[in-house]
């Protein structure tokens, strides 16, 4: 038999292997492969070929079973030459368009919807990480006065995020003049990425030389207070403990070390930030992940955009056996979904 036959074989089963124990979680032996094979072949080949596939690192068994199951290494050969993506139903995209337009009352909820979506389509965990507020688009700015010395700021952007910072003052301003310069800001820096605000109005404050200099600067004051452009990044997530009934978690150690994932964040929160700027699905198998919290599990993430401007990362995460294809046809669903609805809400 000629080599390139002898590989493909081995890819059927390993296919073969994945997919039933993705569907039972049990682990896999040669006559539950000989039963998804097309093709006539013995069990003693189906064997042989196994054993192959172990010695490549991509299958292993567990204790004294005669079962295989895929290993880090096996999942990611599936994935990457074979999975075939398994697309939402209209059915399944009209219940998503109804939550999602339920949802768009405001931004938090918005936020909420989208993670508990990713969650129903895939049995996993949906998270979604708020847009980074530098990514987000400038749409309104108002200054009011609370007494002396205090000014209440709110900045609102075109994804919907809401900011508001109490503001202690240096100076006494008055409130016309307050409008004045929320007035300028609103028209001057409407539609800008906030992350190119404070360059772009150094650039307009070294080209003045007149009387507009002092109002300038003035503005750009009002804007550099500490912690009206910055905002700490958030995570939405839904699932975490329905996905308990794994038997992946089984184990009740197995079962508080994922619980902790979500209390702590800060992993999760690193790696999709880190994701973001990386165009298209990202699927993150087990070992691959450099994290030791997350090295038991699989994240799948894609960034999402408002006006083509990637501002935030979402996706999923859950056992290393988890139905792949599924999972990366939502995941990518859902973040063309969440990137129109933010315009919209915005």
């Amino acid at each position: 038999m000629k080599h390139v036959d002898i590989e493909q074989r081995q890819k059927k089963i390993l296919g073969a292997i994945v997919e039933s124990y993705i569907e039972t979680a049990i682990p896999v032996g040669s006559r539950a492969v000989s039963q998804r094979f097309r093709m006539s072949v013995s069990p003693a080949t189906i064997r042989n070929v196994m054993a192959d596939l172990e010695e490549k690192g991509l299958i292993t068994h567990p204790h004294t079973s005669a079962g295989r199951v895929p290993t880090d290494k096996g999942y990611r050969m599936y994935v990457d030459l074979f999975l075939e993506p398994k697309h939402l139903t209209k059915e399944e995209e009209s219940l998503i368009a109804k939550l999602i337009d339920k949802g768009c009352e405001d931004f938090e909820t918005l936020m909420q919807t989208v993670s508990k979506s990713i969650c129903m389509m895939t049995n996993v965990v949906g998270i979604v990480l708020t847009p980074r507020l530098k990514r987000s688009v400038f749409k309104h700015v108002e200054f009011i006065p609370i007494d002396s010395s205090r000014i209440l700021a709110v900045l609102i952007t075109g994804s919907g995020v809401v900011k508001s910072t109490m503001l202690d003052m240096e100076e006494e301003f008055v409130k016309s003049e307050l409008f004045r310069i929320s007035e300028f800001l609103n028209q001057e820096l409407s539609g800008m990425f906030l992350g190119d605000i404070k360059g772009y109005l150094t650039r307009r404050l070294l080209e003045q030389s007149d009387s507009f200099y002092t109002f300038l600067k003035k503005a750009m004051y009002m804007l550099s207070i500490p912690g009206l452009l910055k905002m700490e990044d958030r995570i939405y997530f839904e699932g975490a403990t329905s996905i308990i009934a794994c038997p992946e978690f089984k184990d009740i150690t197995k079962a508080r070390l994922f619980l902790k994932l979500f209390e702590e964040k800060r992993d999760l929160m690193e790696l999709f930030g880190e994701d973001m700027d990386v165009e298209g699905i990202k699927v993150h198998i087990g070992k691959e992940n450099n994290r030791k919290s997350v090295q038991e599990y699989t994240i799948v993430t894609s960034n999402y955009k408002v006006n083509d401007r990637v501002i935030g990362a979402l996706g999923a995460i859950g056992p290393t056996r988890m139905e792949y294809g599924r999972v990366i046809s939502a995941v990518s669903y859902l973040s063309d979904i969440l990137g129109k609805a933010l315009e919209d809400l915005g």
